[in-house]
């Protein structure tokens, strides 16, 4: 079922679509290029003696306190030393700097302070170059706290707090945001005596090789193409829901660490809230990635569209 536009309302702007867009040819480093970094972010971390282990994805140097592991589909290191988590009592960590503040939703958080988030980056910054990341294209660092909770039997809170940091940086090419979960550099940060310290790093992102152009059509042709296909959205209109568009933008999708990607290809990421008159069936929420290009707009440079339909069609 192919959904109609005007059954679909838009509580965000929607981004402007032009008549081409870029694809961005891309390669994964391999373990032999990651070598380097692996051995220097294992030291760092503090991991003790290693092993060369194979894992379900690639490859790893571990030992019982931790592991830097590489994928072989993307190049992707993801590195962690566990023994701060078995030596925490629960995951409330004694931060000395939080400020409170509020989300993009309007709920409370828990922040870092000025300087502590100053020293959260700067340490992340180190990680980053030890681990020798490709950070040419990385966008600004963030620094977002764990947030928890502990509530009784009841379910009333009994105490807030926060748990590790994580210094999160984006990418973007050709100018797009590059979206989907194989374009990100995290760092994980909890507070010691006196100082911070780093318990692990992920680092996706594989490196540019070119650039071409695709036709997209414009914004109908977009949304024809990926969002209006959308089976799950289309049950819900089937099903009496009418379905509002609250969150979206567009970027080069970057698929995880583990699925092998030659092209970054532009999509839609969007957010919906689907709303039902009968209040018994409540509402419910869908986010999703929607390609923007058809079939034929990648047979014109020579590609083959089965690698990008996101599970659309």
């Amino acid at each position: 079922m192919t959904l109609k536009l005007e059954t679909i309302r838009f509580d965000t702007e929607m981004p402007k679509i032009p008549e081409t867009l870029p694809i961005v040819r891309c390669v994964a480093p391999d373990f032999d290029a990651r070598a380097r970094g692996v051995e220097a972010l294992a030291e760092r971390l503090d991991l003790g003696k290693l092993s060369d282990v194979d894992t379900e994805f690639g490859r790893a140097r571990a030992s019982e306190r931790g592991a830097v592991e590489v994928f072989a589909a993307s190049g992707a290191i993801w590195s962690e030393n566990i023994q701060h988590d078995q030596d925490g009592k629960d995951e409330f960590r004694d931060w000395p700097d939080l400020e409170k503040g509020r989300d993009r939703d309007g709920e409370p958080v828990l922040t870092l302070g000025r300087e502590m988030a100053a020293r959260a980056t700067d340490l992340a910054t180190e990680l980053i170059e030890i681990g020798q990341f490709d950070m040419k294209h990385a966008l600004q660092p963030e620094v977002r706290l764990t947030q928890v909770a502990e509530a009784n039997e009841k379910g009333e809170t009994l105490r807030t707090g926060a748990a590790e940091a994580t210094v999160v940086i984006g990418y973007e090419l050709e100018g797009l945001a590059v979206i989907g979960a194989g374009a990100k550099t995290l760092v994980d940060i909890v507070p010691g005596r006196g100082d911070l310290i780093p318990t692990g790093a992920v680092n996706v992102w594989r490196t540019p090789r070119g650039v071409e152009k695709l036709r997209i059509g414009g914004r109908e042709a977009a949304l024809a193409a990926g969002l209006l296909e959308d089976p799950d959205l289309a049950i819900a209109v089937e099903k009496g829901g009418s379905i509002t568009i609250q969150r979206m933008r567009l970027g080069l999708m970057a698929m995880p660490a583990a699925v092998h990607q030659g092209i970054l290809f532009p999509a839609l990421e969007y957010e919906a809230r689907v709303d039902f008159e009968d209040e018994k069936q409540g509402h419910y929420f869908i986010g999703r990635v929607a390609p923007v290009a058809s079939a034929k707009a990648y047979a014109e440079i020579g590609l083959g569209s089965a690698h990008f339909g996101l599970g659309m069609h």
